[in-house]
């Protein structure tokens, strides 16, 4: 329509025409170039927002498992000492609490890393999306992190090796039923920290077998340096996981 406006006022000679039409179809590209830009605009803040909200979501939920991972480290801790005086004679304990001590020490907790939205953000080359300095910094620093330090890796050792020898499998998964922490636990709920490991726990149906247990676990010649070394690292990596509880802290120290 505009073009063959265009085309019969310059056949006419008609330049005020002409101009007029030309300016219609500059500003008209102009228009359209801004409202283009406009809705670029308005979706990128929109995945910006999206992304933001999402990756302080999964912070979060990363700040509820190192709370979790540390504070059963210090269970571990707590409850191996408690083992540890029996062994050595400066205290006194049933073959049944002394049995749960020493499984207890052995335990450690495991939950994954929390990290889908930040993994979406490096893929796709998003992260100036986030434009919180501090969480951003903090964010691409807490997951370039080793895996084993964000875990606390804890699973393996002599101490836990050793202890699994000297129970029937029977007993063993009582213990593990009724003297682990609560696998039910659910992300976010700090209330349930305080006492993962560190709960009354008793074992029905096992008399025999704790018996059994007890007797070698008091006579190994073996267990009690495990056990320290077991204590020493299990305290070691509580302290060291701190780093990451406060870096998370700082890097959402902005988010509502």
């Amino acid at each position: 329509m505009i073009l063959s406006r265009i085309a019969r006022a310059l056949k006419d000679q008609n330049w005020l025409a002409v101009g007029i039409e030309f300016v219609i179809v500059v500003l008209g590209i102009v228009i359209g170039f801004q409202v283009n830009s406009w809705s670029e605009h308005q979706a990128a803040e929109a995945r910006a927002l999206t992304l933001t909200e999402s990756l302080v979501a999964d912070l979060r939920d990363e700040q509820w498992r190192i709370a979790a991972t540390q504070s059963y480290l210090y269970d571990v801790v707590t409850v191996g000492n408690q083992t540890l005086t029996v062994l050595e004679g400066r205290a006194e304990l049933d073959d049944e609490q002394l049995v749960i001590g020493a499984f207890r020490s052995s335990q450690y907790y495991w939950s994954g890393i929390i990290r889908v939205t930040y993994d979406e953000i490096v893929a796709t080359g998003a992260i100036n999306l986030i434009r919180d300095g501090a969480l951003r910094e903090a964010a691409v620093e807490y997951f370039n992190s080793s895996s084993s330090s964000l875990l606390a890796e804890f699973e393996s050792g002599p101490y836990r090796e050793t202890f699994r020898t000297l129970v029937d499998p029977a007993l063993h998964e009582a213990l593990v039923r009724s003297c682990g922490e609560d696998i039910s636990i659910a992300v976010g709920d700090f209330e349930a920290l305080e006492a993962m490991l560190d709960f009354p726990c008793e074992i029905d149906g096992h008399d025999a077998a704790i018996t059994r247990a007890a007797a070698l676990i008091r006579n190994s010649d073996v267990l009690i340096p495990y056990l320290r070394r077991r204590i020493i690292e299990a305290g070691q990596n509580a302290s060291s996981i701190g780093y990451f509880k406060d870096l998370l802290e700082e890097g959402l120290i902005n988010q509502p």
